[in-house]
């Protein structure tokens, strides 16, 4: 049991750092916490146990206090959320370079015999690529700061108009199953999903929709010129966007949820019956969707005005039709899966004893 415990310790350290130093640093605290234990056991005459092991544990500090330590300091993003704040950095940053280098191919298919047109082209393909790049970083830095806002500090400790702060319990560490852990990566990306999905649907919503060529945004290397030059279709159709408050209102109360979540750091009786609200909550959302005739602005003529083939338009639109009732129903079916797993654990862990002990 006592090395489960330090075993646990050190993994919880090492969830906090990043991965190039991570190994050498849970090594070097695995051999300062095994000296600790011998010292005390010489000092005491005891032979090292479980409660010695939780005493040199509660001593030594919280997993986030000592990850804080070798990782310094950090005003806007905290040593909890820095390593997936790197990793979501890099991704945005890979995605809109390739995205940049296959629009810049394109743009330079159409210059070619003009080196004076290239050159103007890969300059303005450049300076674009760095306004999205800025965009994006100062959207990730905002979301991230938000987030280490709604966390515990690594080393902090919250004071509410006097209520009793609770200090870190090495027995906590026994106490979690794998199943009640908060799985940060996750509940971040579903915390950036839900803050996109605000957004683009209260206040950007005619950018959801396509244009069968993109030379005039290309060529001008402005979307509104571009657009104002290309046939634009939108894809949602009205019947959908009156679905957008039940949305928001449900993204909302997700992000709400995951933050607690982030917070308390493991599942509780209260955050499974809201998760078990919010997957009620989607598949009535889901299920009314479904009784729409179509959620689509997209008709067979509007789609043939734009390809100029009115038998393809016709097959493509009763696609995406079949298409979007598919992924309705896989979300009344994954969100019925998912309250299924939440009793199951919620029983399992003894979350509900009044149902158990009736059973």
């Amino acid at each position: 049991m006592t090395t489960n415990l330090i075993d646990a310790y050190v993994l919880e350290i090492g969830r906090r750092l990043p991965g190039k130093n991570r190994s050498d640093i849970q090594a070097e605290i695995r051999s300062i916490l095994q000296d600790m234990l011998e010292e005390r056991s010489r000092k005491t005459g005891r032979p090292v146990d479980e409660e010695m092991t939780l005493e040199v544990l509660k001593a030594y500090g919280s997993p986030e206090k000592i990850a804080a330590t070798y990782l310094g300091e950090r005003y806007l993003i905290g040593p909890r959320l820095y390593p997936i704040f790197m990793l979501v950095i890099r991704i945005v940053l890979i995605v809109t370079a390739v995205l940049a280098a296959i629009g810049l191919g394109i743009a330079l298919s159409h210059t070619l015999g003009s080196p004076q047109n290239a050159v103007e082209t890969t300059l303005k393909a450049i300076g674009n690529f760095i306004a999205a790049i800025m965009t994006a970083l100062g959207n990730i830095v905002l979301i991230f700061a938000i987030l280490e806002w709604a966390l515990y500090r690594a080393g902090g400790k919250l004071d509410l108009k006097g209520l009793p702060v609770k200090e870190w319990d090495p027995r906590s560490l026994t106490k979690l199953s794998t199943p009640d852990l908060v799985k940060m990566g996750d509940t971040i990306v579903e915390i950036v999903g839900s803050f996109a999905g605000i957004v683009i649907f209260n206040f950007y919503p005619q950018i959801i929709g396509f244009t069968p060529s993109l030379n005039g945004v290309i060529e001008s290397g402005n979307w509104a010129i571009g657009f104002g030059n290309a046939v634009f279709v939108p894809i949602l159709s009205q019947a959908f966007f009156h679905f957008v408050p039940a949305l928001t209102m449900l993204w909302v109360l997700t992000i709400l949820l995951d933050i607690f979540l982030l917070r308390m750091g493991s599942w509780n009786l209260v955050t499974r019956f809201c998760q078990i609200g919010l997957k009620i909550i989607n598949i009535v959302i889901a299920a009314a969707m479904l009784g729409v005739p179509s959620l689509l602005a997209i008709t067979d003529v509007s789609l043939s005005t734009a390809m100029g083939d009115p038998s393809g338009a016709h097959i493509l639109v009763s696609m995406m039709n079949i298409f979007v009732r598919v992924v309705l129903w896989l979300s009344i079916f994954g969100n019925a899966v998912e309250i299924i797993k939440a009793v199951s654990r919620m029983a399992t862990n003894n979350l509900i004893p009044q149902i158990s002990g009736k059973s």
